[in-house]
């Protein structure tokens, strides 16, 4: 008989699903790693997975390995407090034969790994691409060593899906959740959003020096620390390049909620003048334009914050400036209405719940998207078909509304405003859910849905008590016809 009590326990299963160890429910194996999910997580914390890992494709399978070995490199290039910065990041350079802006990246993800040993554990299920890992890793710059364990578990609790095989949301959508959960716990401590590319070096036409007579000189130093590309201003700038002699190049780089005005505004001059952008802006300086926009903030009443419909969350400065500015208030709610085009109220209502497209992974503006019913509207028979109302509508970009038009893929919509998608031809389910400052108001309560039901019945037993009215006053003439004598 074989002796088995010297062969080596086998390995612990890699992730899918993780496997409790006997004994003790609340400990179990995530690659290889025994976690205590108990301390990990609230008690009411239930294992909920996003679509990535749940996946059995093999190609699924493989980007999970991949972003877990991420990890791995990146907790390998933390160097020690006293180790040189450049030296560090050319020894990794030499030595993994990477850029060094993938070393400074990996050493990034590593010191954030370092710092939060939970949230390291959490990322070691495979769920995020370099480019999220990438946007996670600045985005505790600026937290408190005080405040370390509850931004990670707000970090934790932004990286775990609200329902199981809901879709992983693209980075730029990752992190406008996790500017608003770091905000919660330290206004000073908001990210950097860094979800925009720097801007490449050009010479700033507001950069104009001059000399003491009074003639102009090429450039003026700046004040120390900042940048001479920046203007002294990080985050508003007006550059103009001149290179090229026959064009000129004039480039704006703003906060994006001011970007955001200055298009919807550039974009009605356009529509009203049916011309390009390029002549709306010539419009606009000249003073041949006449238009009126309106904005939207979305502000819940005891928030200090607001965000854009864009979905651009504004600090409490900027919150106020626009604020000072406005000049409708209006109570944002679910609306109906009886055409196949929803109204433009809807339509605002809708780019405040979701602030992109609502397919898995696409991140085209909702503003930029059409309105789609998720059950069809029947023109031929309205009341057979799906409704016009902003729980059967959600924004769609015009190729993946194609898509769904043509019978690839199929759309619910639940109660809270998640979006279930299927695919036709192999079956598979994804979920992606509401990320605007409205989310909140695309749920449903227990409240409001029995004052729908009490409605609903009331309304129902109104119409029933009419048509038994009329019966019974058809029945009441008929009687009276039969009584009456024949006049022969």
């Amino acid at each position: 008989m074989d002796d088995t009590s010297s062969q080596p326990a086998p390995p612990p299963p890699e992730h899918e699903p993780p496997q409790a160890r006997p004994g003790h429910p609340d400990l179990v194996f995530v690659s290889g790693i025994l976690i205590d999910w108990g301390e990990l997580y609230e008690p009411s914390f239930t294992f909920r997975r996003w679509s990535i890992e749940s996946s059995t494709d093999t190609a699924a399978v493989a980007v999970r390995k991949m972003n877990r070995a991420m990890i791995e490199i990146a907790v390998q290039c933390v160097p020690h407090d006293t180790a040189d910065v450049v030296a560090h990041h050319a020894r990794l350079q030499s030595r993994l034969s990477l850029t060094r802006c993938r070393a400074e990246t990996y050493t990034d993800i590593g010191l954030l790994c370092a710092r939060m040993p939970r949230l390291k554990t959490h990322l070691l299920r495979g769920m995020l691409s370099f480019d999220h890992l990438r946007l996670l890793a600045r985005s505790a710059d600026g937290i408190r060593p005080d405040d370390t364990v509850a931004a990670e578990k707000a970090l934790i609790a932004v990286l775990t899906p609200r329902r199981d095989k809901q879709v992983m949301p693209g980075p730029r959508a990752m992190v406008k959740k996790i500017l608003k959960a770091v905000h919660r716990i330290d206004a000073l401590a908001r990210p950097v959003d860094h979800t925009d590319p720097e801007p490449p070096p050009v010479s700033c036409a507001e950069m104009i020096g001059t000399t003491e007579s009074g003639l102009a000189t090429g450039t003026v130093e700046p004040p120390a620390g900042i940048d001479p590309r920046d203007c002294g201003t990080p985050t508003r700038r007006v550059s103009v390049d001149t290179y090229d002699p026959c064009s000129t190049a004039i480039t704006a780089t703003l906060p994006p909620e001011e970007a955001e005005e200055v298009i919807a505004v550039l974009d009605a001059v356009c529509r009203e003048m049916s011309c390009s952008r390029a002549d709306g802006l010539l419009h606009l300086v000249r003073g041949t334009a006449d238009v009126s926009v309106t904005l939207n903030i979305y502000r819940e009443i005891n928030s200090e914050v607001a965000a854009t419909s864009g979905g651009h969350w504004l600090d409490a400065v900027a919150t106020d400036a626009f604020m000072e500015r406005v000049t409708h208030l209006r109570i944002p709610g679910h609306d109906a209405t009886d055409t196949y085009t929803p109204t433009r109220r809807m339509v605002e209502f809708l780019e405040g719940v979701y602030t992109s497209c609502t397919f898995p992974g696409c991140e085209v503006p909702a503003a930029k998207c059409d309105i789609d019913h998720v059950r069809r509207y029947n023109h031929e028979d309205p009341d057979s078909g799906g409704p016009t109302d902003t729980g059967n509508l959600h924004p769609l970009c015009r190729s993946h509304h194609l898509l769904k038009t043509l019978g690839w893929v199929d759309a619910t919509k639940g109660s809270d405003g998640a979006v279930m998608w299927s695919s036709v031809d192999d079956g598979r389910t994804y979920v992606t859910e509401p990320t605007g400052p409205l989310a909140g108001f695309a749920r449903t309560s227990f409240a409001s849905r029995a004052t729908r039901r009490y409605r609903t019945v009331r309304e129902h037993n109104e119409r029933r008590k009419a048509v038994r009215a009329s019966q019974q006053a058809v029945l009441a003439a008929a009687r009276r016809a039969s009584t009456e004598e024949a006049p022969f």
